[in-house]
Formats: structure tokens, C-alpha cells, sequence
């Protein structure tokens, strides 16, 4: 009797513990990183004031580049996004470290070299 609860606790305490990621999910860095690329060339086609028709095309050819600067197939990106959304503390920690790198980008960017 106290084996089958033993393995019924055992059982139980498997079913709860962390869940492994599926197959072809980004690891949480490749994540941020992408969507940061994504987030920029974003950023880069709402500074060119276009039509919202216009504004899509050139962010879809945008958003093609960035997949294949970062070597992230689409279907993987989209997938790994869908997972995501579904375990809200990685998403969490994907945005946070996205946060953090998108913040680091702006402050160099922000730094001039000195002047002579």
C-alpha cells in the first residue's frame, strides 16, 4: 500500500515539474535577439512615413532579411513565438533580456566619439 502511493506521489510530482521544450523551439537568447531585429526593421519602415499598404510590403522583404541575417527560418521563429505565449514566465524572461539588449543598442548609439 504505501509503494502505490509512494508512485502515486512520484507520479504526480513528475506530471508538475518543468515541461521540456518541444523540438525547433529558439532557446530564449536567439529569441530576444530575434525579435529585436524583427522590433528595428519595424522601427525602420515606420520612419519612412509610408501608406499602411506600403508600410507592409516593405516590412515583409524587411522582416525576410532579418531571418535570414539571423539564420532563423520564419516557420521556426512563428512556432517558438506560439510556445511562448503559451509559457508566459519564459516570455517574460525573453522580453526582459530584450529590454535590456534593446536599451544597451540605444545607448551606444547615443554615445559620439570625441571630438579632436
Amino acid at each position: 500500500m504505501a509503494a502505490a502511493l509512494l508512485l502515486i506521489v512520484t507520479g504526480m510530482w513528475s506530471c508538475a515539474t518543468k515541461e521540456s521544450k518541444p523540438e525547433g523551439i529558439l532557446p530564449p537568447d536567439v529569441m530576444s535577439n530575434t525579435i529585436a531585429e524583427v522590433l528595428l526593421a519595424e522601427e525602420k519602415v515606420n520612419h519612412l512615413h509610408l501608406t499602411n499598404d506600403s508600410a507592409k510590403k516593405v516590412f515583409a522583404v524587411m522582416r525576410g532579411k532579418v531571418f535570414q541575417k539571423t539564420g532563423v527560418p520564419d516557420s521556426v521563429f512563428d512556432r517558438s513565438m506560439n510556445y511562448y505565449i503559451d509559457h508566459p514566465k519564459e516570455l517574460e524572461q525573453i522580453y526582459t533580456a530584450l529590454v535590456d539588449s534593446l536599451n544597451l543598442k540605444e545607448q551606444r548609439a547615443s554615445v559620439r566619439p570625441a571630438e579632436k
